[in-house]
């Protein structure tokens, strides 16, 4: 017979051991979100103008001619089956918005985005990572039901923006929603002066 004591104590013992798995968890760099929908704040320093959005167990190549073509530069997506490469105008400092929906995006008023684009990805594993360039570090881990997924890219603050400084003005709206279609679409094409 388990004396009430000794409840008290597995419990607490359960939970501390609880604390201690995510903690290590979250040192080890293996901290994920479980919610499949929902925002997410992005706010992490890159280089070279772009970051990824990709499947975690990715195989493309982002550094083949076929990914940042100069149509991918112009239309700031470059795309491949499993990975979105997303082009920023600020050199560095990502500062972005994800929502994953549950349906299409049903926005269509444009007007306060200087640049909009959308493209398909496919993710077989079930993760979708957030990553910088170019080292591929991962700043959002979320555990979505595998699939096809479009990701619409909504670009903001662009003007009058120092390419090759880190900071600067520009944000982004990503969503992302099932969806079976993948190829590239521009929304809105930004026009530089």
């Amino acid at each position: 017979m388990i004396r009430r004591w000794e409840i008290r104590k597995i419990s607490s013992q359960s939970f501390f051991l609880i604390v201690c798995i995510f903690i290590l968890l979250s040192v080890a760099g293996l901290a994920f979100t479980i919610k499949p929908s929902g925002k997410y704040r992005l706010d992490f320093f890159t280089k070279h103008n772009q970051f990824y959005l990709c499947d975690s167990a990715y195989k493309s190549n982002t550094g083949s001619n076929t990914f940042w073509t100069p149509e991918a530069y112009h239309d700031r997506l470059g795309v491949d089956y499993d990975i979105l490469g997303i082009g920023i105008e600020s050199y560095g400092h990502v500062k972005a918005d994800l929502e994953i929906l549950d349906s299409a995006d049903p926005q269509t008023d444009f007007g306060q985005y200087n640049h909009v684009v959308e493209a398909g990805i496919t993710i077989q594993s079930g993760l979708l990572q957030v990553l910088n360039f170019p080292d591929y570090k991962s700043y959002l881990k979320l555990i979505i039901k595998p699939g096809k997924y479009r990701v619409r890219v909504y670009s903001s603050g662009l003007g009058n923006v120092d390419t090759e400084a880190d900071e600067g003005q520009d944000h982004y709206k990503i969503t992302m929603w099932p969806d079976s279609r993948m190829e590239r679409k521009v929304l809105k094409q930004l026009v530089k002066k």
